[in-house]
């Protein structure tokens, strides 16, 4: 025999393992879960009260601008005109402002004269001769226009002359040495 049974027992129906054995199987019944829902056929839903809507609701209102900004027309505020960041704002601004730095300039340039003779404004005038483009290009054009005006007795033309005379006078005696031997039927060579 090889199902021994070691005792028998049983169990009240009320006892608490039974009991809750049995809402056990109730819950995983599908025919107890089917039954459950047979009332709920037909009946509709509004989700207007439901845990998600409200969490919804609340998470707009806390993210909403319109709501968590205050507009500043509604505080009940006056701000003193001699605080010291408005002081400092308004001094920034006159110091900042371009219209009253160009007009401090503009006045000073009409009422300071400075002296036309002064040694920095001569040598500016000079300067601004000699790095003129203008004037520099005139300059060549002019003495292009006068031509060249050499003397003969320029020492760059007695030089040139000499060394013409000195080149002339080597190559006629080359070509003598070469020629030397050349002459057949001459009286004299030398």
């Amino acid at each position: 025999d090889y199902k021994n049974i070691p005792h028998q027992w049983t169990c009240l129906p009320d006892q608490n393992d039974v009991i809750q054995a049995k809402k056990a199987y109730e819950l995983q019944s599908d025919a107890v879960y089917k039954a459950d829902m047979e009332w709920m056929k037909g009946v509709g839903w509004v989700p207007i009260g439901s845990l998600d809507v409200v969490k919804a609701k609340k998470a707009g209102e806390i993210l909403s601008d319109r709501l968590y900004r205050q507009h500043p027309d509604s505080l009940k505020f006056t701000s003193l005109s001699n605080a010291m960041p408005f002081v400092l704002a308004k001094t920034n601004a006159l110091n900042m402002n371009d219209r009253l730095y160009k007009e401090a300039w503009n006045k000073d340039k009409t009422t300071i004269h400075v002296m036309p003779d002064t040694p920095e404004i001569t040598l500016a005038r000079a300067n601004a001769v000699n790095t003129s483009r203008k004037l520099y290009r005139q300059g060549f054009e002019d003495s292009l226009k006068k031509g060249y005006d050499i003397k003969a007795d320029a020492i760059s033309i007695k030089a040139a002359k000499a060394s013409r005379d000195i080149a002339s006078d080597y190559k006629y005696k080359e070509g003598f040495r070469k020629q030397t031997g050349h002459h057949i039927g001459a009286r004299s060579v030398k």
